[in-house]
């Protein structure tokens, strides 16, 4: 459970921080180029979060350009020391050049990563910063919102005429 809470709270932080508007502005756009990350560190990045949210029924994180998402909203959301962290935690990857590895060794990988941060608090915590922006990210697709949920453009169809039962409060929407 206090993982959920977790990332409640991250998830919570990154969508309620005042730069999220700007972040999901930028995602929106095309071309996609990295702006915070280098080059190699995108391409491990590319391969954590598909570790994340792997192709199932529906498309893997990276072909959400969840990557991309987390090249904007780390430095626009996260805290100074959660950037650190972030980094910090991408190039130690990188130097083992986890995004060659085969994907049963980066599940390996990861899993001890996950492990040993599971005690640390939240700004310290590489793994839980990169499982709730890659969640957040993902879901907030245009990939994750049609394919990995249940989508409907109006939630519920649209009912313009409901009846009423005596002393029954009207809907607010």
């Amino acid at each position: 459970m206090s993982d959920r809470r977790s990332f409640l709270r991250g998830a919570s932080v990154l969508m309620g921080h005042a730069a999220f508007g700007q972040v999901m502005t930028a995602f929106a756009a095309a071309p996609r180029e990295a702006t915070w990350f280098t080059a190699a560190e995108m391409d491990t990045l590319r391969s954590l979060v598909d570790v994340i949210f792997p192709a199932t029924d529906s498309p893997a994180a990276s072909a959400a350009d969840t990557h991309y998402f987390i090249d904007l909203a780390i430095p626009a959301c996260a805290s100074a020391e959660a950037q650190k962290t972030f980094r910090a935690g991408v190039a130690a990857l990188g130097q083992k050049h986890f995004a060659s590895l085969a994907p049963d060794s980066q599940v390996t990988l990861l899993k001890a990563r996950a492990a040993a941060d599971l005690p640390l608090a939240y700004d310290q915590s590489f793994f839980k910063i990169l499982k709730d922006y890659t969640l957040c990210g993902y879901f907030l697709s245009e990939i994750g919102a049609t394919q990995a949920l249940a989508y409907e453009r109006v939630p519920g169809g649209f009912q313009g005429d409901l009846p009423l039962a005596a002393n029954q409060k009207a809907w607010a929407i």
